[in-house]
């Protein structure tokens, strides 16, 4: 009598409760976005590329209400905000390490959306709104919201006589402009950049009573066998060269300038001369080196240059000019004359671009004379209407017009 051999009964699992990749082992992780079920890491990253699923929680996603007073729920809010703090901390810091001032960007978004909607003092810049802007700096500024301490500053430039006009939000230029206004001082102080003679361009920030020569000493300091020298003139009472003097007549200049500027009410306004000279003082040069304000907008390739004497300060120097957010001082070993007379020469001065480009310049500027009130007599040019006879007028328009049309 045979016997049934002994079989083994095995329970079958079904298949939605083994890993969704696999099959074949029951799963252990759940992807925090779409709730798929795993067994182990590479069944994970099998799941993410074949479903293209990010593996990160969705915070967007719905909740049931009662869902929402879980402890889990609190761990995910908690996260998102933890990972939301790292990221601004994250990108602070890039926008620190590649040179980029995160306040003052903010700072000019939201001075463009109160001007957008119509709020705040610069909504409307001019004499309305309590702030004075040039018109250089209008036109320029256009479309850009002024920041703290800016209309201060445009209001300050104006009053020394300093037309500045603003580069487009973002660009280099803009950014690299710290100049500002010291309401303590009452004074400005000027982001100066200076081209040095083997090209390379360094930015400095400078006081507006600070002299040229004390200002280029700051940035690339004299040997010491010069400031030695110096010292040893002194105590032996020998007058110093012209080169040493530059340096003391500097100096005096500054405090007059100082003095000057400390005993002038707050009311009261420098007289603005259109290009006049940067100073009265013959151009020397300093450590055998001469200075050049660059002259902006101009219709030449060429930098277009302006002789300074080093012992002019920047208010003096500036006064009359136009500069692109701020002054750039060109520094080379070529006197004035050597520039304007040498063929083929790299700079043109301001004296021979106004023989050649003046008219047309002159020609778009309005007359300020007019302006201002001044010439209440006729001009050479001018015919006075009163003493003609309208209908001798008459006859000689009217012999135009048809002996014209009989002609054709």
């Amino acid at each position: 009598m045979s016997t049934p051999d002994d079989t083994t009964t095995t329970t079958t699992t079904p298949l939605s409760d083994l890993c969704a990749i696999c099959h074949t082992t029951p799963p252990k992780y759940r992807c925090p976005r779409c709730h798929t079920r795993t067994c182990s890491l590479p069944c994970s990253r099998r799941h993410k590329l074949w479903s293209q699923c990010s593996g990160t929680r969705d915070p967007g996603s719905y909740l049931r209400r009662s869902e929402l007073a879980s402890e889990s729920a609190f761990d995910r809010d908690f996260n998102f905000i933890s990972g939301v703090e790292r990221s601004v901390e994250r990108a602070e810091r890039d926008a620190e390490n590649r040179g980029i001032s995160v306040d003052r960007v903010q700072s000019e978004d939201a001075a463009m959306r109160k001007r957008k909607r119509g709020k705040g003092p610069g909504s409307e810049p001019g004499p309305g709104s309590g702030l004075d802007v040039p018109d250089g700096a209008r036109e320029a500024g256009e479309g850009r919201g002024l920041v703290k301490g800016e209309a201060a500053f445009l209001k300050g430039a104006a009053e020394a006589g300093v037309t500045v006009v603003r580069a487009p939000r973002g660009m280099s230029r803009a950014k690299g402009n710290s100049s500002r206004w010291f309401p303590k001082q009452k004074c400005l102080n000027w982001s100066v950049e200076w081209v040095l003679p083997d090209r390379n361009k360094v930015t400095r920030d400078y006081t507006e009573s600070t002299t040229l020569a004390d200002a280029y000493d700051r940035v690339s300091p004299p040997p010491k066998e010069e400031s030695v020298g110096f010292v040893q003139v002194q105590l032996r009472g020998q007058p110093p060269g012209p080169e040493m003097s530059t340096r003391v007549a500097g100096e005096n200049m500054q405090e007059d300038s100082t003095a000057g500027h400390s005993t002038a009410g707050p009311g009261t306004q420098p007289e603005q001369h259109t290009h006049a000279p940067a100073d009265s003082a013959e151009i020397t040069p300093h450590r055998d080196l001469y200075f050049y304000l660059h002259r902006a907008r101009t219709a030449t390739k060429l930098p277009v240059l302006i002789p300074l004497s080093p012992n002019a300060t920047f208010t003096t120097a500036l006064r009359g000019r136009t500069v692109l957010e701020f002054p750039t001082i060109y520094v080379l070993p070529d006197s004035p004359g050597t520039v304007l007379t040498e063929k083929g020469h790299l700079f043109l001065l301001e004296e021979e671009y106004l023989r050649t480009e003046g008219p047309a310049e002159e020609a778009e500027v309005p007359d300020t004379n007019a302006a201002e009130g001044v010439g209440d007599s006729p001009a050479a040019n001018s015919v006075d209407l009163g003493q003609v006879d309208e209908q001798k007028v008459l006859d000689v328009l009217k012999q135009d017009l048809f002996g014209g049309s009989a002609a054709s």
